[in-house]
């Protein structure tokens, strides 16, 4: 504190000191008293009416909003905007999250007035209804939910995760494990680990041997260069290698990003590379092989790229392809 008392009168005499100046060439001491009064009243009235304390203050952080205040502010929306369907779903999904299932439902079956055909909220508002009840009486209700969002999208993958819950539920382990182990091929090889468990479980109390993670399936391709390429690397160039429908339609199913090294270059696709986690590589019946050096290093095609012509695949049928780069007029 005293330190910065010191600083500041010192800053104050400077600058009073400055603006003085032609005083001091005619009347030193008229402007010598004027310059130690100024000072002097500056202190006086900082030490009067500042506030000294205030220094180094730092103003109280807002206390965090708690979950239970969040939740409040969007009971208080839904209330006075019932059409709402962001609002709605988003406290639904907080109440479920939350573990307040009951208090879910509800809002989900709201929701679903006004989106009747989201598949997403059936399947939320059916592991509600599930999640509340007893894991020893199934609910007729869940189920009727999740058999309307696969009858809107037959791939959603949580709605199969949640029909085999409820057909082991119902006593049905042989059907459970059949619905789990069709998701095997089209999900990532960490959730593939996670339910490889719960299908064994179903598998045992269907009477049935535990099975081993089925093998990952992936296409071996080589990349190389035209002749006339070789020793015309383009600096900055990226490699990119992609799989997309037969009939091209939508983005890749699945791509890779490699810096560019030297020629050939090896590679392999498989689903953990599937662009769209909904849409795997090898849900399709058949892909297109492709590869192209970008010479901005960005995804989309552009002039003097290299690209290979296109190679199409069966998904049954996997061979080692090689694709060959030439450059784009």
């Amino acid at each position: 504190m005293t330190l910065f008392i010191l600083i500041s009168l010192l800053l104050v005499l400077l600058l009073l000191a400055i603006a003085l100046k032609p005083l001091w060439l005619k009347q030193r001491g008229f402007a010598a008293a004027l310059l130690l009064g100024c000072a002097g009243l500056t202190a006086g009235l900082y030490w009067q009416f500042g506030r000294p304390e205030a220094i180094g203050y730092q103003a109280p952080q807002a206390a965090e909003q708690t979950i239970e205040q969040a939740l409040a502010e969007l009971e208080t929306v839904v209330r006075e905007q019932p059409t709402n369907l962001e609002a709605r779903v988003l406290l639904a999904r907080s109440y479920l999250q939350t573990g307040q299932y009951q208090v879910a439902q509800p809002h989900f079956a709201e929701a679903l007035k006004l989106a009747p055909d989201n598949a997403g909220l059936m399947v939320d508002y059916a592991e509600s209804i599930f999640r509340a009840g007893k894991p020893e009486v199934p609910d007729p209700r869940a189920r009727e939910w999740i058999d309307k969002a696969l009858s809107i999208e037959p791939d959603n993958q949580r709605a199969r995760f949640f029909s085999g819950i409820l057909l082991l539920q119902a006593g049905q382990p042989k059907d459970a494990a059949a619905v789990w182990e069709s998701l095997l091929p089209q999900v990532d090889a960490t959730t593939a680990q996670a339910l490889l468990p719960q299908i064994n479980r179903a598998r045992v109390d269907a009477g049935l041997p535990a099975m081993t993670m089925p093998s990952v399936r992936v296409v071996s391709i080589a990349v190389d260069v035209d002749s006339s390429l070789k020793d015309k690397t383009p600096p900055g160039g990226v490699l990119f290698v992609f799989a997309k429908r037969i009939d091209g339609v939508g983005p890749p199913l699945a791509a890779k990003r490699i810096p560019l090294a030297a020629f050939p270059i090896q590679v392999q696709l498989s689903d953990a590379d599937s662009v769209m986690p909904t849409d795997r590589l090898f849900s399709q019946s058949g892909f297109v092989l492709q590869a192209r050096v970008s010479v901005s290093g960005t995804a989309e095609a552009g002039a003097g790229d290299w690209q290979s012509a296109p190679v199409t695949m069966q998904s049954d049928k996997l061979a080692a392809v090689t694709l060959v780069l030439r450059q784009n007029p």
